[in-house]
């Protein structure tokens, strides 16, 4: 046929040209494809060195890499070296659980033989690979796999997997061109990555240390408070002796007025001066064993009422009398509600009535009124102590009960409040602060009630005995004659004598006696020698 062959020849001109452009549309694509990973590389890259902290580093580069290759699934696992274990710390399309938790060790499963070969591993089909069927491992689906090493130089510091569905588009599996960007991501970001962990771990150290430094200054505070207690308990105990001589003189020379004295306006400040020595040797007495939170002892039904009555009587020179001098004018109102009786010993509960009441009154820098109100709900027994001063800030309240904390400066010891808390404590209260309505602060003190069948406290009157002859010995001269003159007061013939050799001399010399009372710590020979 004429021309026939010409025909031929632009047939097979046009098919020639015809995958001339498909090798075009392909290397298009593939140029493309070049073109949009280089970008992602340099974006990747120029962002790895702007995120300093690792999961945002982490997360960035799943999710661009991810973006990629198209994958549809993806984790990032560090390797602890210390155990030889990958853990995720990076997902994308996996359980939010498993971030943290899944573990892989080196050398098993896929993600571990990565680490021990140092190569990466693709997988044409998940299903079909019986390295993925460890119940703990993190599952990617179904379709192809890729695991590569992260690596430093020669250091492989963890691995990236990345799983493509079966029906991801345009291509199920991963191509040669995927595995060459990911090698040279990989390379880019390891240090990123590496810089971002050590980062996060000197920072993890940086706040260990600063925890460990805090717990050492903790440490310190409280050593340094338990050797200012243990100063505190020195200076007591050195100087309990001298001052309960001296409380011993007051205490007998008031009792010897008490006996002699029958009209009553002179008697009634006598029994508050003879209340407030017994109190001030039962403080001698707490404060040698503050250190030691004991029990309460001796406990008995006291009338809270009557404990404040006495305390704002104890108190009048320092709120009424002292404030005038100083041209204030301080108010103390009592609001008394009928309450039962409480448990407790009355000395400590007026120690804790009168610490309040002097914190109340310091509070009042330009003068005020201070409130003292009880009442009794649910089996407790309420003594609220509110004045209208200077108030305490949220940081001075929270604590306000700690030992040796003082906001009065140097002439404040810090012990004030702690010791009335131990004291509520040690009866079963509480102690609170809060702020007062106006400004100001409310102290409530909160006793349980005293059980039915517990003693009161009041004195028991025993009958007197015979007259006795007694040996009185004691190296302090006004405490020996107090007590010679109170024994002779009661009817009782007293021999003295001032240390423990003169008082065996009198012994000797035949002196018949039916009791001794000596003082336990004298020079030369104890009481008990």
């Amino acid at each position: 046929v004429p021309g026939l062959g010409r025909v031929t020849e632009i047939s097979q001109i046009g098919d020639a040209f015809g995958r001339m452009l498909g090798d075009l549309r392909s290397s298009t694509d593939r140029l493309e494809d070049l073109v949009f990973k280089l970008s992602t590389l340099n974006e990747v890259v120029e962002l790895a060195s702007r995120i300093p902290q690792l999961q945002d580093l982490l997360s960035l580069v799943l999710e661009r890499t991810m973006r990629t290759v198209r994958a549809t699934i993806g984790s990032i696992m560090l390797l602890d070296h210390d155990r030889q274990v990958l853990r995720v710390v990076a997902a994308r399309g996996l359980p939010e659980a498993i971030v943290g938790t899944a573990e892989v060790a080196v050398g098993e499963g896929v993600a571990g033989k990565v680490v021990q070969l140092g190569e990466p591993i693709l997988v044409e089909d998940i299903s079909a690979d019986p390295r993925f069927a460890k119940p703990s491992d993190p599952k990617y689906g179904s379709g192809a796999f890729m695991c590569l090493p992260v690596r430093v130089e020669d250091r492989i510091i963890g691995v990236v997997n990345l799983a493509k569905s079966a029906a991801a588009a345009p291509s199920p599996a991963f191509s040669p061109t995927d595995l060459q960007f990911l090698n040279t991501l990989m390379t880019h970001i390891a240090y990123a990555v590496d810089n971002a962990r050590l980062l996060q771990e000197a920072q993890l150290s940086t706040n260990r240390l600063r925890r460990a430094m805090e717990d050492l200054r903790t440490t310190q505070t409280r050593v340094v408070e338990g050797e200012t207690l243990r100063a505190v308990g020195q200076m007591a105990s050195g100087m309990a002796h001298h001052v309960n001589n001296l409380l011993a003189v007051i205490s007998g020379r008031t009792q010897l007025l008490l006996a002699r004295i029958t009209q009553p306006e002179i008697r009634r400040p006598l029994e508050v001066v003879q209340r407030a020595t017994f109190d001030a040797a039962e403080v001698v007495r707490r404060v040698l064993g503050f250190t030691a939170l004991q029990p309460a002892a001796g406990a008995v039904a006291i009338d809270l009422n009557e404990v404040v009555r006495e305390v704002v009587e104890l108190t009048r020179p320092r709120w009424r009398d002292e404030a005038q001098m100083r041209a204030l004018a301080i108010d103390v109102s009592l609001e008394l509600g009928d309450v039962p009786r409480v448990a407790g010993e009355a000395s400590a509960l007026r120690e804790v009535t009168m610490n309040l009441l002097f914190n109340a009154i310091d509070a009042l820098k330009q003068g005020g009124a201070i409130r003292i109100s009880s009442w009794a709900a649910d089996n407790w027994v309420y003594c609220a102590v509110a004045d209208n001063g200077v108030g305490m800030t949220d940081d001075v309240r929270r604590r306000a009960f700690e030992p040796f904390f003082t906001t009065k400066g140097p002439q404040g010891t810090g012990l004030g409040l702690s010791v009335a808390h131990t004291i509520v404590q040690r009866y079963g209260g509480e102690l609170s602060l809060r702020p007062n309505d106006g400004g100001g602060t409310v102290v409530t003190l909160r006793l349980p009630q005293a059980a039915p069948g517990t003693l009161g406290a009041e004195a028991i009157e025993t009958p007197a005995g015979p007259p006795l002859r007694v040996l009185v010995i004691d190296d302090e001269v006004t405490v020996r004659e107090a007590l010679a003159d109170s024994l002779t007061e009661e009817g009782h013939t007293v021999v003295q004598a001032g240390s423990g050799r003169e008082g065996l001399a009198r012994l000797a010399d035949g002196a018949a006696v039916d009791v001794v009372v000596t003082d336990l710590g004298m020079p030369e020979m104890t009481g008990w020698d």
